[in-house]
């Protein structure tokens, strides 16, 4: 029974000496901050610091909604 103490310690010991097992905790550890605290303002980059736009579905369809209602009036949008 005693050379089952011995290869978990050794199991361990290999574990925690692995980078790989490292990189999976960080990113695990920043996945968790971000559900917690929202995303880190520097990692936001550029402009979208103070204020990120909308992203995805609700960008596109404010957008389609938005050319959808300069049809209806008739007028082209100059951009």
């Amino acid at each position: 029974m005693m050379w089952i103490r011995f290869f978990e310690a050794w199991l361990t010991a290999r574990l925690l000496a692995s980078p790989t097992f490292h990189r999976g905790v960080q990113l695990l550890h920043k996945k968790l901050r971000e559900v917690r605290h929202g995303k880190d303002p520097s990692e936001m980059g550029g402009i979208n610091i103070d204020k990120p736009e909308a992203t995805g579905v609700k960008k596109f369809l404010d957008y389609y909604i938005e050319e959808l209602r300069e049809q209806f009036r008739g007028g082209n949008k100059k951009r």
